[in-house]
This record gives structure tokens, C-alpha cells and sequence, in this order.
């Protein structure tokens, strides 16, 4: 590997915006640098104690597309490599435009751009020819000649961490880096390869891990980037313990991915893809900020009753979705509820970790955290489990996020210990207007719709208002619906048509083309319950449940929790 150093008058160190700098490898590439074309992106660095000139890529270079850094080829390039077998457009270095990632694009009619070096992520047939470049994976690349090898480059990084919409923003004008008239190309550049295969062919996600997000017992759960896209998302890594996968582990794996790819709530984590390797199952979703265990720490639900209140809306909105299609989650708690921010203050919630997930003609067996378990099953109850198990758990959630009755600092351990620590919450100021959540018996426990019918004027809920039973009536009083002394008994109606069993709606293995049929937000303004605090009722407006993929809602709840003293 030829690396020597050299001067041609360069710029004494990188410019400001530059991200990283070619430095050459070999006779051809040296030439490149040499070329007078190529002089104005040249600067001087050091790299492991030796001094080097490159060629800088950033945002300085003016570029004709808003997020392209640099193009390489043999004519309208910005930067000029000559050869019979380079094209025209080579290649280009391009930046993801939501998350930073930087990919090498092969634009080459020929496919001969490649990269290489330790660990390494080649381009791949049947692939778009494009691939993530970082400091610790694709650091080395090639183009042109027979074997692909004609001129070769190193990257060295000057800096990862980089907002591109600001630097795009941001761009310093220099006419000396700018292209002339004559270097503008005279066509498009060639489209992006791609060699086609059979269409029930889906490559792989191929991934590099970016950062542990946790440990358990089943796996891990990891930050990654996709390398051929340049996605940021989460990936949970399920290994299999020694003696191979049982029955039961198969089934709760197949429970989690056939509910996660069934759902499409703005409340409900969105679940990318799930693939089998040789040592593990992998599920990808959507990559958030955190668990709600995060803004506990910050003591954000202590200090500001608002969010708590989002924070029950949201939730309940997704519960009455999985209601709706016959799902019990079973294992909410703090750590199952992710976040993003969507402003100072205001965060947007979601539900995750459904690998106790079971329908409700199904669930019998106590699974889940101790802690945040419904009566029935903390008590063994050999009864068919409803979607108010998880009601339960999240008034504990809500009581843990708020500390009530110094929740947090207590350790039950018994049922009864448990049980009695939750009645206890139930009592304080914060939590008694929702103990009807609370209630030991399944049948006289508030659903999830009643809840938002009752407190949220029925805004997100997926079960049409006729088939909700309220919780109170006319002449009931406040004190009778919180204690549940007269609180109506509900039954879940059975799986069929209406409401369809995970058996029903998912018949297609692994939720591809599972049912989409979804349930769609109703853009009407909802009907006039009654708010049970007195706060004004804030109507719908059309497309407030919008795909979370895309916007993020902006909602204006009724306050919920009255106002400290």
C-alpha cells in the first residue's frame, strides 16, 4: 500500500466543512490528486502522526444536488479521475438527509466501484449499488480496470458528528470550489444499477451496531444502521439458549413478530422487518429516544401533570386498538413505552415488547413483571385473561411514573403486598380520578375505550362509540364511578368477524400483506361526552391520528390531573 506524503500547495488544514478526505493509494490515485482540475480541493492533515494531502469532501463543495457532498469521474465530475475505463459519472458521495449517514453511490454503467478492507460491506448483487462509508467499516474503495482496482483511496475522517440540513443550510460559497460553466454536466447521470431478482426474493437487512440499548435474558436490543440504505433503527437479537430454541420460546417469538407486524397505530412502535441468521432471530422497528424510565429519572412526570396526561391518553388509545382486534399485551410497564419529543415538553409515546402478546381467547397463562400485574393473573386466576389486564398495568405505570404514595420507593413482594401498594396509589389526589383502572375484579376494571370516552371526549379511540358501555350514567355520582360500586359488567365480545382473533386477521406467516384493513381514525369530532374534571372538550380535527411515520401530532388534551396546591 503506497501512502507517502507530499506538497502541492494545499490548503494547510481540511476546510471547516469538510467530513472526511481522500488520500491515495496507489500510482493512479496519486495522479488524480496531481491533476490541476482537482487542485482547489486539496488540503493538508495529519493522520497517525504523518502528514498527508487529500482530497476534502464536505459541504464546501458546490455540489448540483442539495445533499450530493462530491461526485467522481472522468468528465462534469467535481472531482476529475481520468482513465478509458472510468465513466463519465464514477461515483458520488451522498448524505441521508434525516440522519446523517454518509453512502458511497456506484454510478458506473460498468459496476466497477467497490470498497474493501477489514470488515468490510461490499456492494451487493441485487442491491442498489450504494453503501454506508464510516471511520470503522468501508474506509477503503476503488474504481476502474479490469479488477475493479484501477484507482484506489482511503477515507480518513476529519469528523462524524454533523446536522446535514444545517450545513446544507449553511454552504460557504467559494468561487474557487465552485464548478465552472464548462464542468457542468451536459446530462443526467446514469441511473443507480440494480440487478433485479425474482420478487419473493427479499435480501437481508445488513447492519452494523452503533450502540447497546439493553441486555436480557432473551437477546439484545441494539442501535444500528442498515448499511444499504443508511436506515437508523432498533434490531432486537434473540439467541438461542443452549440446547436450541423450546416450543415455548418459538411461540413467543412468533407472537411478538405476528402482532408487531400486524399493527398500525401512531401509538404502537412500527415494526421494519423480521430475519432468521444462522445464530439468531432479529426483529427490526423503528428507533426512538428512549423509555419513558428516562423521563422518570428527569423527574418530567413529577413536575408536569400534563405529561402524564399525554402520556394516559396515548396509551389507552393503543390499548383500545389492541382491544379492538382481540390482543392483550401483557407486559406493560415503563420500560415497554418508548418516546420522542415533539417539542418542549411534549412527547409522543408508544408501545413496544410485545413478546407476551396474546389473543384473548388464547391467554390463560401469568406472564409479565410482577410489579405491574393484573390481580388475575398476580393471583394464578385459571380464567381466560382480557385486555383489562393491561388496563391494570398501566394505572400501575402511571402510579410509578408519578410516584404516588412514594411508589417508587416501596418493594412489595407478596401479591397481597403488591395489590396493596397499588390500592394505596389509587387513593392519592393524582391518581383517584382514574380508579376505576384500579378496580381487583377483571369485569367491574374500565376498558380502555370507556376510559377514553369518559375523560377524552373518545378522541383516538378505534371501537365505534355505540359499542362502548360508559362507565357512569345520569345518576350516578362521581364517588360511585370512582369506587366502582356501580360500575356496569362488561364482557369482551368473541373473536369473529367484528373482532377479529390474531388467528383470524393474520394468515400470512410473518405479516406480510397481513391484514390492512386497519381500523380507520374517525375524522368527525367526536360526541360530546362529558369531561368528569369539567375541562373543556377540544373537538377533533381531521388527520389528529396521522401515520406517526410521518408527522408528528400535535395534540391539545383535556388536563386530566387537578391542579397541585
Amino acid at each position: 500500500m503506497d501512502i507517502r506524503p507530499f506538497a502541492l500547495s494545499p490548503r494547510q488544514v481540511p476546510h471547516h466543512q469538510a467530513l472526511f478526505s481522500l488520500v491515495p493509494l496507489n500510482p493512479n490515485a496519486h495522479a488524480v490528486i496531481d491533476n490541476p482540475l482537482n487542485r482547489r480541493f486539496l488540503s493538508r492533515f495529519v493522520h497517525k502522526n504523518t502528514q498527508y494531502v487529500g482530497l476534502d469532501i464536505g459541504f464546501h463543495i458546490q455540489s448540483i444536488a442539495r445533499y450530493t457532498l462530491a461526485t467522481l469521474g472522468r468528465s462534469g465530475a467535481d472531482i476529475t479521475v481520468d482513465g478509458p475505463s472510468i465513466s463519465r459519472i464514477q461515483c458520488s458521495f451522498e448524505v441521508h438527509a434525516e440522519n446523517d449517514a454518509v453512502m458511497l453511490y456506484d454510478r458506473s454503467n460498468s459496476q466497477t466501484t467497490e470498497v474493501y478492507g477489514l470488515g468490510c460491506v461490499p456492494f451487493e448483487p441485487g442491491r442498489r449499488r450504494r453503501v454506508v462509508v464510516r471511520p470503522e467499516v468501508n474506509h477503503m474503495f476503488s474504481m476502474g480496470g479490469n479488477e475493479d482496482d484501477l484507482v484506489q483511496f482511503q477515507l480518513v475522517w476529519h469528523r462524524v458528528d454533523f446536522n446535514a440540513n444545517y450545513e446544507v443550510a449553511n454552504r460557504v460559497e467559494t468561487p474557487m470550489q465552485a464548478r465552472t460553466i464548462d464542468n457542468i454536466p451536459t446530462a443526467a447521470p446514469s441511473r443507480l444499477p440494480l440487478i433485479q431478482l425474482p420478487v419473493h426474493h427479499e435480501p437481508q437487512i445488513r447492519y452494523k451496531e452503533l450502540v447497546t440499548l439493553g441486555r436480557g435474558t432473551y437477546g439484545t436490543a441494539s442501535k444500528v444502521i442498515d448499511m444499504d440504505s443508511g436506515e437508523i433503527m432498533a434490531v432486537k437479537c434473540i439467541r438461542p439458549p443452549p440446547g436450541g430454541f423450546r416450543d415455548c420460546d418459538l411461540t413467543r417469538l412468533q407472537r411478538e413478530i405476528e402482532a408487531l407486524s400486524s399493527c398500525s397505530h401512531p401509538n404502537i412502535i412500527e415494526y421494519i422487518r423480521y430475519q432468521r441468521s444462522p445464530k439468531q432471530f432479529e426483529i427490526f422497528m423503528a428507533l426512538k429516544e428512549g423509555s419513558i424510565d428516562n423521563l422518570i429519572q428527569r423527574r418530567v412526570f413529577d413536575e408536569h401533570d400534563h405529561c402524564v396526561n399525554n402520556l394516559l391518553h396515548q396509551m389507552l388509545s393503543a390499548l383500545d386498538y389492541l382491544a379492538f382486534y382481540g390482543i392483550i399485551h401483557r407486559d406493560v410497564k415503563p420500560a415497554n413505552i418508548l418516546y420522542t419529543t415533539v417539542g418542549q415538553l411534549n412527547y409522543r409515546y408508544y408501545l413496544t415488547d410485545f413478546g407476551f402478546c396474546n389473543s384473548v381467547d388464547q391467554a390463560r397463562s401469568g406472564v409479565g413483571s410482577r410489579m405491574y400485574m393484573a390481580p388475575e393473573l398476580l393471583q394464578g386466576k385459571q380464567i381466560p385473561q382480557t385486555p383489562k389486564a393491561d388496563i391494570w398495568s398501566l394505572f400501575v405505570t402511571l402510579a410509578w411514573a408519578v410516584n404516588a404514595d412514594n411508589y417508587r420507593s416501596k418493594n412489595p413482594f407478596t401479591a397481597d403486598e403488591i395489590l396493596n401498594a397499588v390500592l394505596d396509589a389509587a387513593r392519592t389526589d393524582r391518581m383517584y380520578p382514574f380508579k376505576d383502572m384500579a378496580e381487583i375484579e377483571p369485569d367491574k376494571r374500565a376498558s380502555a375505550a370507556q376510559m377514553l370516552v369518559q375523560h377524552f371526549n373518545g378522541v383516538g379511540r378505534t371501537a365505534q362509540l355505540e359499542q362502548v358501555e360508559t362507565t357512569t350514567s345520569a345518576k350516578d355520582t362521581q364517588e360511585d364511578v370512582i369506587m366502582g360500586s356501580t360500575s356496569p359488567r362488561l364482557g369482551w365480545p368473541p373473536p369473529g368477524p367484528t373482532y377479529p382473533s390474531p388467528q383470524t386477521a393474520l394468515t400470512t406467516g410473518l405479516g406480510i400483506n397481513a391484514f390492512n384493513d386497519g381500523p380507520q381514525w374517525r375524522a368527525e369530532g367526536p360526541s360530546r361526552v362529558p369531561n368528569a374534571f369539567g375541562a373543556p372538550s377540544h373537538p377533533r380535527q381531521p388527520n389528529d391520528w396521522s401515520d406517526s411515520k410521518r408527522q408528528s401530532p400535535q395534540h391539545e388534551f383535556p388536563s386530566m390531573f387537578p391542579r397541585r396546591r
